[in-house]
């Protein structure tokens, strides 16, 4: 890569880890990098095209990283498998904590290209956890059920919370009452408790339909 794509990149992303891509600007991204305006038309065109490339840079590593795990052969069974790739997940959130919340008040507030990344999301890193979902579901390690509404529900216990948490403190939409709610909820000990209960519950029993237990 050419070193002042390269730099103007590397700009960005730091850029954009404290404020947020809508907080963005040519002029200062180009000022930061030491490098003029027509250098970074020459090179990314304009705004939209260089923040498209800057979270596909940002998120690449990540899920290489995910696939890594996953791809593992060491773990005894899918679900196994599945919980590590879960776990790796919620410690990636846990590292990339201030350009995820910035990323989904960015999308929050209209800013398209975080937008457009979190519409494209349905077909990344969630594809690689539904793959592992219906490996557990075929070996008997997870009840029986469309699979995407399994990792929907698993999602959304471990997740939504967080993101709940992130989007609201970014855009300012929650009341300081909610504070004691956030700091549970955006907890990532309680989002590995969480996903620890949705496990559990999705584990098959032997209880036949009608029985109680």
């Amino acid at each position: 890569m050419h070193p002042t794509r390269q730099k103007l990149l590397d700009t960005g992303l730091a850029l954009a880890a404290d404020k947020g891509l809508r907080g963005l600007t040519v002029r200062e991204l180009a000022a930061a990098a030491e490098v003029n305006l027509g250098s970074f038309v020459y090179h990314f065109g304009n705004r939209d095209a260089f923040i498209d490339e800057l979270v596909e840079l940002w998120y690449a590593p990540l899920y290489e990283e995910l696939k890594a795990v996953a791809a593992k052969g060491s773990y005894p069974s899918a679900i196994a498998t599945f919980e590590a790739t879960m776990e790796a997940l919620i410690g990636l959130v846990a590292r990339q904590r201030g350009f995820i919340n910035h990323l989904f008040g960015d999308a929050l507030a209209g800013e398209r290209a975080a937008q457009r990344f979190l519409l494209s999301l349905p077909r990344r890193h969630p594809l690689l956890l539904l793959e592992q979902v219906r490996k557990a579901q075929a070996e008997g390690s997870l009840v029986a059920g469309h699979p995407l509404q399994l990792m929907i529900f698993i999602m959304s216990s471990v997740g939504l919370p967080l993101v709940i948490a992130g989007s609201g403190r970014q855009l300012g939409w929650l009341p300081e009452q909610a504070a004691p709610f956030l700091a549970q909820i955006d907890s990532l000990d309680a989002a590995r408790q969480r996903l620890t209960w949705a496990l559990r519950g999705l584990r098959p029993t032997d209880i036949k339909e009608g029985e109680t237990a």
